[in-house]
């Protein structure tokens, strides 16, 4: 059967306030809470601690079929007719995407949207509920999607849990938090979400990591030359 997500997606509006550890954990207690239908609750945490901790869009973890759009005619030069386009299948994480090298957890995804990432992404196993990712990848057949779920259910699970939120608040949360970190590179950032220097430079000003620096070095400033009358 075919579902159309909701017209209004963000229907408590998009979440700026990101999550630490402790609500993770509560929101990984309330799958315990909510009807699990088609999938387990293994599937489903483990889903939920991938996207946490990677930041990964739910298309690139669980993959898509290919969809239909239509490009709508244009006013200037360009074409006078609308146009039909289809976008490319994703396959998702499978079995083979993710390696485990002494404490270390690899995870190969292709970045999306002409995002670009050159190299598997990398989890420290002792990592809160990177466990879950471990034993949902050993229990998968070889060749097969780790996470064999839909792009509407990861939607409508995510709304079981917590009204507000949506799978990709998770990578609007782990951007956050790795461009509030001032050892952290824009970069370092590129590197593991994919994205343009640009779009993390505009993060950044969002986490308030500009304003935090400028008020440090304003006191440094001030401490070694304090102001007179």
């Amino acid at each position: 059967m075919k579902h159309d997500f909701p017209r209004h997606r963000y229907r408590h509006g998009k979440q700026k306030k990101g999550i630490d550890l402790a609500d993770f954990s509560r929101m990984l207690e309330k799958v315990d809470e909510i009807e699990l239908r088609k999938y387990d609750a293994l599937t489903v945490k483990s889903f939920l601690a991938v996207l946490y901790w990677t930041g990964l869009r739910k298309t690139e973890v669980h993959g898509a079929r290919s969809h239909k759009y239509v490009l709508p005619p244009t006013k200037g030069p360009g074409h006078k007719q609308p146009l039909i386009r289809y976008t490319d299948p994703i396959p998702g994480i499978l079995k083979e995407d993710i390696m485990q090298k002494g404490d270390m957890l690899f995870i190969t995804a292709v970045a999306r949207k002409k995002g670009k990432r050159e190299a598997p992404l990398e989890l420290w196993t002792d990592f809160p509920y990177v466990n879950l990712i471990v034993e949902q990848r050993q229990r998968t057949p070889k060749g097969q999607r780790v996470w064999p779920i839909t792009e509407w259910d990861s939607w409508n699970l995510m709304k079981q849990i917590d009204a507000k939120k949506y799978p990709h608040f998770f990578r609007f949360n782990r951007i956050t938090e790795l461009c509030a970190n001032p050892k952290m590179s824009v970069a370092d950032v590129c590197s593991w979400t994919g994205l343009t220097p640009q779009t993390i430079n505009e993060y950044m000003e969002r986490s308030g990591r500009f304003i935090h620096e400028t008020a440090k070095k304003m006191r440094e400033r001030y401490e070694a030359k304090p102001l007179t009358d």
